[in-house]
């Protein structure tokens, strides 16, 4: 493309200052600017170079200034509507459906069509199934209500669009016009671009070289889909288009193999320039990116890789990083992906798993302002953060929190912790944090849409499986496929036919690696059309394994057995909580993985709510209640749980039972002691090793802990097999936790409030009998310290019946 670029400017005659030249990004800008320079002597006037999508230069005077709604303040406004909605419930769900929303309205208005005049309701008749139907009344609703909203703002993209069409005004300002390396797949810049074609003076230079039957050409997944639709508009065909002699390419082979036309032709089928390596896994495919990227080097070549997904591009970046292949690596990453927004999300991870209440009350002094709440995180907890980073990095980054904050504010949010980390979550990933251009390096990772007007010596094309690249375009969830097309948005296919013009065009380089995974995300996958289409035509390209024979070698290690021994690691004397103490006594190896290790088994995601939601429901509920009357207690765990399960959920008819069982029980008990305590943490010295423990509620001379199960038995309690509240009882005795205590707290009661199902009740131990206790639970902890911190004792596995104490049971190899 810049040899046909260049072409064109030299035949033109017009001197380059007065030349207007549109291209696909600002990276295609970068480059046509070092091409001119080089090939003018290193030194040269520029001509007008735009990355279409940016505005015109036009005279001060004659900017008309409009107000435009934010991207973000359109999801926030969205995301309170729809978390209204008893289908949706919650903020965090309803941001991803404002998303979609926003998504599709954006499409529309790229496609012309205005959301506001469109009536859903007619458009989805009684023929489509009922969602669909319920999804066209939202429409109507939230279309009408935007509208009004907006009160005359335009949103960003019709923003973008209106300033690709005004560079029409400009054209008569040039003596050339370019615009290359388009495929006018939008209509903004289908119509700036038929502005150019009708000037005079006014040149369009197409990717590839459209060549076929017009029959092949209609269809949506055809490489040159857009370009002849783009020169219909125009009353031309294919034949009218010039073609441009950049030397000798596999381009008609490509059409051929692209085209459905089963009648013989005489191509050319040699594709040795171009080279299949099928790999087992995708780890295995960066190593071979970085291996083919590596000799290339060594033969001062230069790399270009097309990675088509963000998680492709990371594995590629620490496989060259292993290599020390320096990468240029400029397409930009997500603000996920950084340090500032790493460590924020795990921050507020931490805080969701603990259910800590650090986030709500610093939101709270900050009148609920989330960029400020993260200005005091940032502040209070910089040390702890994980990885750790300097505040003043990544502008783009709290720029983009602070926008999503005062979207927040403008949409009269006022979020929980999890709402919190979804929304910063969704702020980050908004931004591409896109270091300077690596001019010296040789290797450079890109995109599909960024790769247009590159090339190098060497081409890699990674991914190359369906869903991948191809990968299907927008599919758009509110309305049935058909319907979307008859009001004009695009088939999900055009992305196809753009990704396929690309594959073309790319791999007519010198020379190409075609790379794809046997196994994707644990998946079993399809070769991308475009090889089988290549394969189909009997192209004649290289199979050869020995790159990935190379690289495979390396992970050729000994074979070593599995060790079945008990893990004895170091002597642990960290400090231990009382909850993990149980561990220890009835599963050792349960404890090693839990806290030695300091694994955590991870949820289910098919598995729904369980007794442990409606535990930590209970527990929140009595942590926070200020008002103990049985009914309130009763409205608020009501609404938690609507929020938790939704609207008419079967479950929440049975956990409204329950929560009218227990209500009652619940006040009495916390109304009896007064000046308690909740949720403080304490410590006391056993056996030389610290044992931490958070008591549900403490006062001077008692501890409570809080059972929506059932609670331990006498015998247990007798014979320190479950320590928990005997411990801090002892705590409590030994002064450990933070409160005032008078001779009452010498010799403390126990209590535990048992919510458990039809047998809710508060189960009591006096003071002789909490001492036996006591004396049980720190002389088995002291014995459990001597065997296994300064005995060093191997942490087995034991059997037992109870699942609290088999989540490690897979890490056990116990079936085995």
């Amino acid at each position: 493309m810049a040899d046909a670029l260049w072409a064109v400017m030299a035949e033109s005659g017009v001197d380059v200052a007065d030349m207007l030249i549109f291209l696909p990004s600002r990276r295609a800008v970068r480059t046509v600017e070092k091409m001119i320079a080089q090939r003018s002597g290193g030194v040269a006037i520029l001509p007008t170079l735009v990355a279409l999508g940016e505005g015109a230069d036009e005279d001060p005077d004659e900017v008309v200034a409009v107000d435009i709604i934010s991207n973000i303040e359109r999801v926030a406004i969205l995301t309170r509507l729809l978390a209204a909605d008893a289908n949706v419930g919650n903020y965090t769900t309803a941001l991803s459906v404002a998303h979609d929303l926003v998504r599709m309205q954006d499409y529309m208005e790229n496609e012309g069509v205005d959301a506001a005049t469109v009536d859903w309701g007619a458009l989805v008749g009684d023929k489509y199934a009922v969602h669909f139907q319920s999804k066209a009344k939202i429409l109507n609703v939230l279309s009408d209500f935007m509208a009004t909203y907006a009160n005359g703002r335009i949103t960003a993209t019709a923003a973008r669009n209106r300033d690709i069409r005004a560079w029409g005004a400009q054209l008569d300002k040039y003596k050339l016009v370019i615009v290359c390396a388009s495929t006018a797949s939008v209509p903004a810049t289908a119509d700036l671009m038929e502005s150019v074609a009708r000037c005079s003076h006014g040149r369009i230079i197409l990717s590839g070289k459209i060549d076929g039957r017009v029959a092949d050409f209609e269809l949506d997944t055809n490489p040159y889909n857009s370009e002849y639709k783009f020169l219909s508009r125009l009353g031309l065909g294919a034949g009218d288009v010039q073609p441009i002699d950049v030397g000798e390419s596999k381009i008609d082979f490509m059409n051929y193999a692209f085209g459905n036309d089963c009648a013989p032709r005489d191509v050319d089928t040699d594709l040795s320039n171009c080279h299949l390596i099928t790999v087992p896994r995708e780890a295995v495919e960066a190593d071979v990116v970085a291996e083919i990227a590596a000799r290339a080097i060594g033969e001062n070549k230069s790399v270009l890789v097309i990675t088509p997904d963000a998680a492709g591009n990371q594995r590629i970046a620490g496989a060259l990083r292993n290599r020390g292949v320096d990468a240029d690596f400029s397409g930009g990453v997500p603000a996920t992906m950084t340090a500032p927004g790493r460590a924020l999300l795990n921050l507020l991870d931490g805080w969701i798993e603990q259910k800590s209440n650090v986030f709500d009350k610093i939101y709270a002094e900050q009148n609920h302002d989330l960029f400020n709440t993260i200005a005091v995180m940032v502040d209070l907890y910089m040390s702890e953060m994980q990885p750790g980073f300097v505040a003043e990095d990544y502008v783009a980054v709290w720029s983009a929190l602070r926008d999503m904050s005062n979207a927040l504010n403008v949409a009269g949010i006022e979020l929980n912790v999890a709402d919190a980390r979804a929304f910063i979550a969704d702020a980050l990933a908004g931004v591409s944090i896109r270091g300077a251009i690596n001019d010296g390096a040789q290797v450079v990772v890109l995109g599909t849409i960024e790769s247009r007007m590159q090339t190098a010596d060497v081409v890699i094309l990674t991914g190359l499986n369906e869903g991948m690249f191809p990968s299907r375009g927008y599919e758009n969830a509110w309305l049935p496929r058909a319907t979307a097309e008859k009001i004009g948005l695009p088939s999900p296919n055009r992305k196809v036919s753009l990704q396929a013009l690309d594959f073309m065009n790319l791999s007519c380089g010198k020379c190409v690696y075609w790379l794809r995974s046997g196994v994707a995300g644990g998946v079993q996958t399809t070769e991308s059309r475009f090889i089988s289409r290549v394969i189909a035509r009997r192209g004649v390209f290289d199979q050869n394994t020995e790159l990935l024979d190379t690289v495979l070698a390396r992970d050729n290690v000994p074979l070593r057995p599995l060790d079945y021994s008990v893990p004895t690691p170091p002597a642990d004397w960290s400090d231990v909580y009382v909850t993990e103490l149980e561990h220890l006594i009835h599963n050792p190896y349960s404890f090693y993985a839990k806290h030695i290790l300091r694994l955590r088994v991870l949820d289910d995601y098919w598995v729904g709510v369980d007794a442990r939601d409606f535990g930590n429901l209970v527990h929140d509920v009595i942590e926070h209640a200020t008002d103990l009357r049985p009914d309130v207690l009763v409205a608020e765990m009501d609404r938690r749980a609507l929020e938790k399960l939704g609207a008419g959920s079967v479950i929440f008819h049975f956990w409204h039972k329950r929560f009218l069982e227990i209500a009652p029980i619940i006040a009495n008990e916390l109304a009896s002691v007064e000046n308690a305590y909740v949720e403080i943490g304490g410590a006391v010295k056993i056996a030389g090793r610290n044992v931490r423990a958070r008591a549900d509620r403490i006062w001077d001379g008692g501890v409570l802990d809080i059972k929506t199960g059932a609670a331990p038995n006498k015998s247990q309690l007798e014979q320190g097999n479950m320590p928990q509240l005997p411990l801090e009882a002892y705590i409590l005795q030994s002064g450990g936790f933070p409160i005032k205590t008078t001779a009452q707290s010498r010799a403390p009661i126990m209590r535990f409030l048992q919510l458990k199902n039809n047998d809710a009740r508060v189960i009591e131990y006096d003071a002789e009998t909490t001492a036996q206790m006591m004396r049980a639970a720190v002389d088995k902890t002291a014995d459990l310290f001597n065997i296994y911190s300064a005995g060093a004792a191997g942490y087995e596995y034991r059997e037992t019946g109870d699942n609290k104490y088999k989540q490690y049971d897979d890490l056990a190899r116990i079936k085995d």
